[in-house]
């Protein structure tokens, strides 16, 4: 009993001690979290003294052009007569190389190679000395490439066959037995004859690579997502987006900005500070996880929110520039110079084209709420906990919901065709974006559904092919089965399309159809491809491992086949003639 009774002693002398620490951890965390929310304080009370300070004039710089010049209205149709791919092929020159796998994507040297295509490999004639006595020849066929292969193969064992013995004038008394097959003949020539074995050479071809495709398994769709986001209750908003309906938590105080003074900005962002803003901003980054937003698409989620709980633009532009400094963007806000309007600046991580922008310390802020550039007073300081850039480029793939619209593309000429359904809540995600660099567009991951489709649907047909057969199939494919309208015909502004787009929208242009062709090489030939541009075009070019004729570019020594997806009926290694003599950036991804 003395034992027993220790032991419980024991335990609860553990217990009370593990009591005392978990107090001493609790105690421990929450004040860090008050520290830290003093510290937040101290920062948004340190920033709305700034606000109050006298906002500096400004003006923006003109939006970026994507194109200096309009691309060509109509598509140029090939003509082989004109043009014969392999007969005179052009090295095309280069005006520069970006380098976009690189941090900050610099150039990189180019070393120019001249008549690559001059270069042949033909096949060697086999020399048989002749003396001035007969002599008995016999042939023997054996099959050599006609051209040298690049890997190491081993010595053939050449058969020789018995010679037929020539007649003598003394007939043999009696015949010879006739050799085991293991044994080697030993013919015994005329006198006044030699006797030699030699080897005709029987050309074939060489063995080239061919095209095998990976495995295309179509993924299982995400079910829709069920949780209190979704679910309505008290104090709540309503939220339409991506598909699904959400409940948000109302701000406990409104968005009441009484006029753009810097007493007035100030005013309000104070008020928002002392709301229950972080309930709603902890929500918003649920729904960010649950449909995997990228920044672009959360600063998309935050607009729709402020315009839910504002009554008017300015309102929402406010509480968008508060929530985005809160979340830890770089934001600014100005005042239009003819004090209607508040303007909204963010900080991306690439150029945007089409959008007013100031430069700022090494940084360059864009006007997502205005495309004009105008004069406007803006704060001289930032928000010091607002640290981050918005992310423009796609690294995962946003999960959508709702309907879908389907499209048959069918290529002339070939068995070619695909049928594609594409989520319209993604093509809507698609359109709220900016102008971006086309590193934006070629690296972004394909709707799953989508991708499946598409690849499933031409990998049989480049199975088996050769590299140069089955990039003219894909290129003839996006040439033919897909109309062509330049941008500002069908939307009246310049837009490039991620690859599903173009299986949403009736009509493609060049750089368009240059990132569909991009993405199907690289998924189904498994080869690299540049961007080729031009003032007033898009082209590819591509690396193959086969040695194939036609016009190129030289990239860092490695010979790239110029591919043009809207030249109608060309084949690879076929360019644009007018831009035989206009040199192309490389926009290498």
């Amino acid at each position: 009993m003395k034992r027993i009774g220790l032991l419980v002693l024991g335990l609860c002398s553990f217990v009370w001690a593990s009591a005392q620490v978990n107090d001493g951890f609790d105690d421990f965390m929450q004040q860090e979290l008050n520290e830290f929310d003093e510290f937040i304080s101290k920062e948004n009370q340190e920033f709305i003294e700034f606000l109050r300070d006298p906002w500096k004039e400004e003006n923006a710089e003109k939006p970026i052009p994507l194109r200096p010049k309009p691309e060509p209205i109509e598509p140029i149709v090939y003509d082989e007569k004109e043009n014969p791919v392999g007969i005179h092929p052009t090295e095309f020159k280069i005006e520069d190389i970006f380098d976009q796998s690189t941090a900050d994507g610099s150039q990189r040297a180019v070393t120019q190679v001249n008549d690559v295509d001059n270069i042949t490999f033909e096949e060697q004639p086999v020399i048989v000395k002749k003396k001035k006595s007969p002599t008995v020849i016999t042939v023997v066929e054996r099959e050599v490439p006609t051209r040298p292969i690049a890997k190491e193969t081993k010595p053939v064992e050449r058969p020789v066959t018995k010679p037929t013995p020539q007649p003598t004038p003394t007939p043999a008394p009696k015949a010879e037995p006739k050799p085991e097959a293991t044994e080697s003949p030993k013919p015994t020539p005329a006198p006044t004859e030699e006797t030699k074995t030699v080897e005709r050479v029987k050309p074939v071809e060489e063995t080239r690579p061919v095209v095998v495709p990976q495995p295309v398994s179509k993924p299982t769709p995400a079910p829709r997502p069920s949780s209190p986001l979704t679910t309505d209750g008290e104090n709540k908003f309503k939220l339409a987006f991506g598909g699904t309906t959400f409940y948000l938590p109302r701000l406990d105080k409104s968005v009441q900005l009484k006029g753009l003074t810097e007493n007035d900005v100030a005013n309000t962002y104070e008020a928002l500070c002392g709301s229950n803003y972080n309930t709603l901003l902890n929500q918003c980054q649920q729904i960010r996880k649950e449909l995997k937003l990228n920044d672009w698409g959360y600063y998309t989620l935050i607009k729709e929110v402020s315009n839910k709980l504002c009554s008017n633009a300015n309102e929402s532009a406010m509480l968008q520039f508060f929530l985005l400094n809160q979340a830890g963007y770089q934001t600014k806000v100005a005042r239009k110079g003819d004090n209607s309007k508040l303007l909204l600046f963010i900080n991306p991580d690439t150029k945007l084209y089409g959008l007013p922008f100031l430069n700022n310390n090494g940084k360059q802020y864009y006007m997502v709420n205005e495309n004009q550039p105008c004069q406007f007073y803006m704060p001289q300081k930032e928000y010091a906990n607002a640290q981050k850039v918005m992310g423009m480029h796609i690294n995962t793939q946003p999960t959508f919901y709702g309907d879908n619209a389907t499209s048959t593309h069918q290529a002339k000429g070939s068995s070619a065709r695909v049928t594609a359904s594409v989520p319209k809540e993604l093509m809507n995600f698609y359109k709220s974006y900016p102008q971006c660099d086309f590193s934006v567009y070629l690296n972004a991951p394909v709707h799953p559904d989508v991708e499946a489709t598409i690849l499933s649907s031409l990998a049989p047909l480049v199975q088996g092919k050769s590299e140069k057969d089955a990039a003219n199939l894909l290129i003839n494919f996006v040439q033919t089965g897909f109309d062509y309208k330049t941008d500002p015909e069908q939307f009246g502004y310049e837009k490039p399309f991620f690859v599903e787009e173009l299986f949403y929208y009736p009509y493609s242009d060049c750089e368009d159809r240059a990132i569909l062709y991009s993405f199907l090489v690289k998924k189904l030939l498994g080869l690299d491809v540049v961007l080729l541009d031009y003032p007033e075009h898009i082209a590819t070019a591509v690396k193959f491992n086969e040695n194939i004729a036609g016009d190129f570019v030289m990239v860092g020594n490695q010979k790239y086949i110029i591919c043009d997806p809207t030249y109608v009926g060309a084949p690879i290694g076929a360019a644009m003639p007018v831009f035989k003599n206009t040199a192309a950036k490389v926009l290498k991804y």
